[in-house]
């Protein structure tokens, strides 16, 4: 649960980095209900493992599928405790996230194409390319693609990593 409220705060961050001024492809602040799908491929001189990652905002329930190479496919299913709903403040568009600052990462200004918003972070590890688009009058939905550059050689994983993420927004934070 934590690793999804990080990646939910870590996809605002890097959108508010990318948008300069453009609000647009931002959610409103306001209670939101959150779903996620993602996929993780990790490739060394060893091996390849596969990892697909549900979270079903309405139940609150998380199923994992991996897959090694050679093995049989696995999945893992953790009930959930009722919705995952988070509250989503402001977002300040322009600024570069402090984590990323600190790992040298520059990001390009947003550029809106096909109805989205579209930009590219290139960090010292790799880089990140990030969509974000209004899917209706009250669901957003972001997408992260992600590579982390291994080193083959000293024997380092590659990460190919992608997070859909769609917030629809069910009312208002309290307090």
């Amino acid at each position: 649960m934590k690793r999804i409220l990080i990646g939910i705060a870590v996809g605002l961050g890097f959108a508010g980095a990318a948008l300069a001024a453009d609000t647009r492809y931002l959610p409103p602040p306001g209670l939101y209900k959150v779903d996620i799908v993602g996929g993780l491929k990790v490739q060394s001189p060893t091996h390849t493992l596969e990892r697909n990652d549900t979270y079903d905002g309405a139940s609150g329930s998380i199923s994992s599928e991996y897959k090694r190479d050679g093995g049989s496919p696995a999945k893992n299913v953790i009930p959930g405790a009722g919705p995952h709903r988070t509250c989503i403040g402001p977002t300040a568009p322009g600024a570069l996230p402090k984590g990323l600052a600190i790992d040298g990462c520059k990001a390009t200004k947003g550029q809106v194409v096909n109805g989205e918003m579209v930009a590219l972070h290139t960090c010292p590890w790799g880089s990140m390319k990030i969509h974000l688009r209004q899917v209706d009058a009250k669901t957003w939905q972001t997408s992260v693609e992600r590579v982390q550059n291994g080193n083959m050689e000293a024997g380092t994983a590659r990460n190919e990593q992608k997070t859909v993420m769609r917030l629809t927004r069910v009312g208002d934070c309290k307090g």
